[in-house]
């Protein structure tokens, strides 16, 4: 007879390790990797051009940048300080230092999703959602970019677990500041999401959510608060008011003809891009010009072919969920098919929480019909669209753990 009790620990306790463990052993493989000369960290030519180049003129000059360097307003700030403060820290080893930091925060989605799922839905769900987010393979493979994807995703994911924690509570207003505040760090990381709580403003209609306008208003003015500075620091140093950052007319012409979605149907195309001379150095000159370009080739679509319009959308939103700059098909497909696995299941439960989480599926719905649209009318990527991936994998969680409980009920 054994002398000891052993306690089973937490279930809260276990998930925790378990996600952990798993962190863990995806670090001691990079490493291992990149010790080994298997792995070359990768920064493809944008990222070196921009926020390479941006963040050792942070160093050097102690300026984001001035009208000389306008160019850099094309990327926002937040992932250029990142990387300016790892190289700071070390030169020699600061990419790796980077891509190590973006595994960690992945970890930190995890726990958010666990987080979630512990107090809004199921706890399985949760560290279901956690564990397939760590091994889901185009994050993994996207934290080892030198790209702003991953911490993106990461304030994300904050900002709206945080929301969905004030809706789902009869006080909860200070939550709603706190997540607009995270939301206003996520903008400065990439502003694509600085209409956002606009669009929130949506939540107003739906009963059965606490104080939900008061909510969505303390919502918008946290973000506000945090961008503020910038946008005023933009207004002073450049003489425009540019929000966040310039570039939305880049992905705007790109995604404004099927031969554009991709690099070689852009390198085809590439003479009819260039600005043959360059007069004007204001940081906004070229996006406007390529914004005045995309809804030029929007305008003769209607005037010539306007039913074209319905095969072009459908397109679009298809790659959504594989569409990569490169083409490739076989990459395209893998992409394809771990969508289809998530995004069809993730939004069918969605759907189903309008019944009992009310404030789930709307917040999930409105942030999803955000970004589709966003990039609807702009450039579909995959990658634009991963910072979605860790809700609907929540999402498509608790589908899957009642199919596999189906299944051992069926086999028991």
């Amino acid at each position: 007879m054994s002398l000891f009790v052993v306690k089973p620990l937490p279930r809260r306790t276990v998930a925790v390790l378990s996600l952990t463990g798993i962190t863990a052993c995806k670090l001691v493989v990079l490493l291992l990797l990149l010790k080994a000369g298997y792995v070359q960290l990768y920064a493809s030519g944008g990222a070196r051009n921009r926020y390479l180049y941006a963040a050792n003129h942070l160093l050097t000059t102690g300026t984001y940048n001035d009208l000389n360097t306008s160019s850099y307003s094309l990327v926002a700030p937040g992932y250029v300080v990142v990387l300016a403060l790892a190289q700071w820290i070390s030169a020699r080893w600061y990419l790796s230092l980077v891509v190590c930091l973006q595994m960690l925060l992945d970890y930190c989605v995890a726990l958010l999703l666990l987080f979630l799922g512990n107090r809004e839905t199921s706890i399985e769900a949760g560290l279901l959602a956690g564990v397939l987010w760590l091994v889901f393979p185009p994050a993994v493979v996207i934290s080892t970019w030198i790209t702003s994807e991953t911490l993106f995703t990461a304030l994300l994911v904050l900002s709206i677990v945080i929301l969905i924690r004030s809706f789902s509570q009869q006080g909860g207003v200070g939550l709603s500041f706190t997540a607009g505040l995270a939301l206003g760090v996520t903008t400065l990381v990439r502003g694509t999401t600085q209409f956002l709580p606009i669009f929130f403003f949506a939540i107003s209609c739906f009963q059965g959510i606490p104080k939900r306008l008061l909510k969505c208003t303390l919502f918008l003015i946290g973000m506000c608060l945090l961008i503020l500075p910038w946008t005023l620091r933009n207004l002073y140093v450049l003489g425009e008011p540019i929000i966040v950052q310039t570039g939305f007319g880049d992905v705007l012409h790109q995604g404004s003809r099927s031969e554009y979605l991709t690099i070689p149907g852009r390198e085809a195309a590439m003479e009819k891009f260039i600005q043959p001379t360059d007069t004007d150095r204001k940081a906004t000159a070229e996006d406007r010009r390529l914004f005045n370009l995309g809804i030029r080739e929007y305008r003769i679509r209607l005037q010539q072919e306007p039913l074209s319009f319905f095969p072009f959308v459908i397109h679009k939103f298809a790659r959504l969920w594989y569409g990569m700059d490169t083409g490739i098909f076989y990459q395209q497909l893998m992409l394809g098919i771990f969508s289809l696995l998530i995004v069809p299941i993730g939004t069918y439960q969605i759907w189903l929480w309008r019944k009992d989480h009310l404030h789930l599926s709307c917040v999930f719905g409105l942030l999803f019909t955000y970004f589709i649209i966003l990039y609807l009318i702009s450039l579909p990527l995959f990658r634009y669209m991963v910072p979605l991936y860790p809700l609907l994998i929540f999402s498509a969680s608790h589908q899957y753990i009642k199919l596999f409980s189906l299944l051992h009920w069926k086999t028991a």
